[in-house]
């Protein structure tokens, strides 16, 4: 299994989720399990937060990111083709969402994306005898 972030704008987003859906034979829509373990589509994040005045009124409204946040835990390896373009790779723990017990995984996956970033960087050992 693998844990991976996504950014789409919503029309990106409609047609990546058409190809990890299934429908019933009553046509409902679910996860197709083949594919995909969990998604969870966080919607659009704030670029800009709002800002209020002392009594708690808004002054300028929050400002939302043109594209939507989807975590994907894949079955195996992820469609590449349909998804290798869209993913992101906030450095772990600074982002807003995580599936519960899967902190471990996604940062594996970041350090192998990622082996140069700082997070990624063992600490030098301290020298005692100095």
């Amino acid at each position: 299994m693998k844990y991976l972030k996504y950014f789409f704008t919503p029309t990106q987003k409609a047609s990546a989720f058409a190809k990890i859906t299934q429908e019933d034979a009553e046509g409902n829509t679910s996860w197709d399990s083949s594919k995909v373990v969990a998604v969870a589509d966080l919607g659009q994040p704030v670029v800009t937060p709002a800002t209020y005045d002392e009594e708690g009124n808004v002054l300028t409204e929050a400002v939302l990111s043109s594209k939507h946040e989807v975590d994907i835990i894949w079955v195996d390896e992820p469609l590449s083709t349909s998804f290798a373009s869209y993913v992101v790779w906030p450095t772990p723990g600074g982002y807003t969402h995580t599936f519960s017990g899967w902190e471990q995984a996604y940062a594996e996956e970041y350090c192998k994306a990622n082996p140069d970033a700082a997070y990624c960087q063992p600490p030098a050992p301290v020298d005692h005898e100095a």
